[in-house]
């Protein structure tokens, strides 16, 4: 892979030789699923600006919740701002207050071991929104699920809100229907990660790239960092805790991964499961508004 094809981020990596090593990406992944609550991205630059960081907020953050004044000469850390340049914050250890800082915010990550079901359920009302139809099936109990591109002119069904969209499938998602509903929600999770990573191409560049160029290794590596790195945010059973705890031990490189596709993935399934989404336009054949005494429809 030629470095003028690289994101800028991972061409910075590539540069200088960041995170490539076992021991860096665990700590890169270690220090973003302390912060659940600040976008990937946003704590890798927290992390590449100042790896100790322990718990960050704005300046009227810090005044406002915590009662807690920034120290004179504290150095700001720069994140990035939704629908907008960049922002300000400063770490725990920059402030000063009176006040005991709470510690459950310095420790979020506690395992549950469960998953409630209007979590999951919510993640499958999004995944129609990039034509993807989940689909559960009886398979022996080691095999955990799959995602395939649908060559067939097949389309579903997708309410939001008060309209009702049909879609075009673009994908399949299958999930053994033996399993409990942790493992399904990791297979998911795992198989979201083959997509957003581009290891089946993409229907359109602007969505997620083409990375059909990664060997099987570089595929799983990226897809098990995707369901690892969203599982530990929501601290919930990982199974890929394993894979990847295993492969670090026994090897002092990573695969050649892009790790600015990886945390695009995780920002993006993570939406999917934390909101509500409509499908894409290009993918919707028709929608139907849905009215107390009758129903309109309207042909996009």
């Amino acid at each position: 892979m030629e470095n003028k094809s690289l994101p800028e981020l991972d061409k910075l990596f590539y540069e200088i030789g960041t995170y490539r090593e076992s021991k860096e990406i665990k700590m890169l992944f270690d220090f973003i699923k302390k912060f659940p609550n600040i976008a990937p991205y946003n704590a890798m630059l927290l992390h590449i600006q100042k790896p100790g960081s322990r718990y960050v907020a704005s300046a009227m953050e810090w005044q406002r919740r915590f009662n807690r004044t920034i120290n004179p000469g504290a150095r700001p850390l720069v994140i990035l701002r939704p629908f907008g340049p960049v922002s300000f914050v400063f770490d725990l250890g920059d402030t000063t207050g009176e006040d005991p800082f709470p510690e459950k915010l310095l420790n979020p990550f506690k395992v549950k071991g469960s998953i409630k079901k209007t979590v999951f359920n919510n993640l499958l009302s999004n995944l129609m929104r990039d034509g993807i139809l989940y689909c559960e099936t009886e398979h022996g109990t080691s095999s955990a699920g799959f995602i395939q591109t649908n060559h067939s002119n097949t389309k579903s069904k997708m309410i939001h809100g008060k309209k009702e969209y049909l879609v075009n499938i673009l994908y399949n998602i299958v999930v053994n229907r033996k399993h409990p509903i942790e493992t399904k929600f990791a297979t998911i999770l795992h198989e979201l990660g083959h997509l957003y990573c581009g290891h089946l191409g993409t229907p359109n560049p602007k969505w997620w790239p083409d990375r059909r160029n990664l060997n099987i290794n570089e595929e799983e590596f990226e897809a098990e960092s995707v369901c690892w790195l969203i599982c530990e945010r929501m601290g919930i059973k990982n199974p890929s805790a394993e894979y990847l705890k295993g492969y670090l031990i026994e090897n002092q490189y990573i695969p050649n991964i892009s790790i600015d596709t990886v945390l695009k993935a995780v920002a993006s399934i993570e939406s999917m499961i934390n909101g509500s989404k409509e499908p894409r336009k290009e993918l919707v054949h028709e929608t139907k508004v849905m009215k107390s005494t009758h129903i309109q429809q309207t042909l996009f």
